[in-house]
């Protein structure tokens, strides 16, 4: 099956003993003055024990100024060259190889970074907010014996190769584009003033460290916004950047500005894979191996990509955050046990903005350092009441350090209320997570017990000596006149398909994540759906990057939306809010769907807590939340049993 994947290829004279890449990605967990910490490389070691053949470290500083974020590492130093030696070493000691991706930020870089912003031209960065100031042709020589000193650092570090980044609209990268580029002088202009400034740097990053090192570039393909860099410039600029000797090529595409379906990371609506018909073509045009990235979450696919001739490597970053073990999963066939990435970007995109990078999927992602998941001293008979994400997790965690595990649900299906996030459009692969889950608790030898709902007498012949409640949450029905109706269905009863959506006008109450993706959901098949929401604007409970997608596809579907409107009273063939101003609106309805949110359901913490000493509360049976709260929460009471 897996003929490319697990086959050996060379970078420069750097063999790699598979085509499975981990790109950079922000973790921001460095000290503030660039140095490595111990949680920095047991996250990276994860990866390497994990059996990935290349990891490419996140973005390097080249100076101070030029980091994007305050926690992220450098190279502007030799103070910082001698922990980074103990990284590579600890990386080698799994035959995995590992480049130096280096950078600097320009105008990119978060307002905490200390140093004024940058840029060819002073535009201000639409996520950043910084407004940069213009570079001065003295500076920019400064910044290209930065990048040469950085690489050399690397190269004494015992990296294998450097990285240098000039994609996702960092500082090379805008000046290789028209979207920033505006200068009149040498270095704007042409489209060979506007490489000049990578030129530079290339030749400099060689003086430094040989012909022999490897030296890859990575840029951004088509960068997803008017007046930017589409195919047409990139395939010439790849033609350059291999002319002039660059090892390997990584395609990549986007820009802060981007799109969400098409930015630097891809969200959940994002197509498979989009970047491999680009990659592609620039495979037949260049000499150099070729790197390709973006939403590509599956080794089959990764695999099949090789094959075809796509690229020559596959860059798995999110995936490997999600489960760093993919590969040597994969190579023994393990597919079923595979944590698969679903795109979310909670822990990992909106987590690098506010400070606590992770992942929904995998609560171990970044705590490496801390929970070794060791084996207990002395095993405990444990029930599991829920077999939701926060439940298996639990389950999983605490089998995984060699309790005797039993999971309780009264529900026939895996998964809880998490099982209905699957069914909205473009969200289908979320189901994967249960599975995954299920399958790694029966493998780990986990008793599951499912259409049994505990009592309290299961409780007290089970006799445990630790219980985890994880009997998630329930819809929240408010006292509204009608909601008892026989005409009004809760979210999951029409995505379950256990009733059906009656044609004529359909009015969702709760404009959330849930309604508006219940409403995308029925909108595919009735054209006459109406979004009422109390507050001033709908989804607002969604990750930004997400829901502006589904804005759009909501108004693709012309589903109507109300907002500043609180639901009153439900009737046979209408519904009535209250708009802004206290007025009572009235507007017909054949079937209402109540999606005002969820609110925590725990039954048996009292009963649990009469018979049993250690009692853990976790998930939404604590309080109605995302699943990223609620695996987190199972995964930590799975280690502290």
């Amino acid at each position: 099956m897996f003929s490319e994947l697990f086959t050996p290829q060379k970078i420069g004279n750097c063999t790699i003993k598979n085509r499975l890449v981990v790109p950079a990605m922000v973790v921001n967990v460095c000290n503030t003055d660039g140095t490595l910490t111990d949680r920095f490389i047991k996250y990276h070691e994860e990866k390497a024990k994990g059996g990935w053949g290349l990891i490419i470290t996140e973005d390097y500083g080249v100076t101070a100024e030029g980091k994007g974020y305050d926690r992220i590492p450098g190279f502007y130093n030799d103070d910082q060259i001698l922990r980074n030696q103990e990284f590579t070493d600890v990386i080698h000691n799994y035959g995995t190889k590992v480049f130096c991706q280096i950078y600097h930020a320009g105008k990119q870089k978060m307002a905490n970074v200390e140093g004024t912003a940058i840029a060819p031209s002073a535009i201000k960065d639409p996520l950043a907010m910084n407004m940069p100031r213009e570079i001065t042709v003295e500076e920019i020589d400064g910044i290209v014996k930065a990048f040469g000193a950085a690489a050399k650092r690397a190269q004494i570090a015992g990296f294998d190769g450097v990285e240098i980044h000039a994609a996702h609209g960092y500082l090379i990268a805008q000046f290789l584009s028209h979207f920033i580029n505006k200068r009149t002088d040498e270095y704007g202009g042409c489209f060979n003033n506007r490489v000049r400034f990578f030129d530079e740097i290339y030749t400099e990053v060689r003086k430094n460290v040989g012909y022999d090192y490897p030296v890859i570039v990575r840029m951004s393909v088509n960068e997803y916004v008017t007046g930017g860099r589409t195919e047409a410039e990139s395939y010439a600029l790849a033609r350059h950047f291999d002319e002039i000797g660059v090892d390997a090529i990584h395609v990549s595409n986007g820009v802060y500005a981007s799109d969400p379906e098409h930015h630097t990371i891809s969200n959940m609506f994002a197509d498979n894979a989009f970047n491999t018909d680009a990659a592609k073509q620039i495979k037949e045009l260049v000499s150099c191996p070729i790197i390709t990235v973006n939403k590509i979450h599956d080794p089959i696919i990764a695999d099949t990509m090789i094959k075809m001739g796509k690229a020559d490597f596959i860059a798995m970053g999110r995936p490997s955050l999600a489960d760093p073990y993919l590969p040597n999963k994969t190579k023994d066939g393990k597919f079923d046990e595979i944590n698969n990435c679903i795109a979310c970007l909670q822990g990992c995109e909106e987590g690098v903005l506010t400070g606590k990078v992770g992942c929904l999927v995998n609560p171990r992602c970044v705590n490496e350092v801390e929970n070794d998941l060791s084996k207990v001293e002395s095993s405990k008979k444990v029930m599991v009441i829920g077999a939701g994400p926060a439940g298996l997790m639990a389950a999983r965690t605490a089998a995984q350090r060699g309790h005797k595990v039993t999971i309780f649900d009264k529900d026939s299906h895996f998964g809880g209320a998490f099982r209905a996030a699957g069914y909205p459009m473009g969200k289908g692969h979320l189901s994967g997570v249960i599975s995954s889950y299920r399958q790694q608790c029966i493998n780990l030898g986990v008793e599951i017990k499912m259409g049994l709902e505990v009592t309290d007498e299961i409780i007290k012949s089970e006799k445990p000596e630790a219980i985890v409640i994880a009997t998630g949450s329930r819809p929240l029905t408010p006292q509204i006149f009608g909601i008892d109706g026989t005409n009004v269905l809760t979210a999951e009863d029409v995505l379950y398909g256990i009733s059906d959506v009656k044609s004529g006008p359909v009015i969702v109450c709760g404009g959330g994540e849930v309604g508006g993706e219940t409403a995308e959901f029925i909108a595919q098949t009735n054209r006459d759906v109406t979004l009422i929401e109390m507050r001033s604007q709908i989804l607002s409970d969604m990750f930004p990057v997400n829901m502006i997608s589904l804005i759009q596809h909501i108004h693709q579907l012309g589903i109507k939306i109300i907002t500043n409107a609180t639901v009153t009273a439900i009737g046979e063939n209408c519904v009535t809010y209250k708009d802004s101003t206290g007025t009572a609106v009235t507007i017909p309805s054949e079937t209402v769907v109540s999606a005002f949110g969820y609110k925590a359901y725990n039954p048996l913490e009292d009963v649990a807590k009469e018979n049993c000493e250690e009692v853990y509360v976790v998930g939404s049976a604590v309080k109605a939340g995302n699943a990223l709260v609620a695996i987190q929460e199972g995964y930590q009471a799975g280690l502290k049993l």
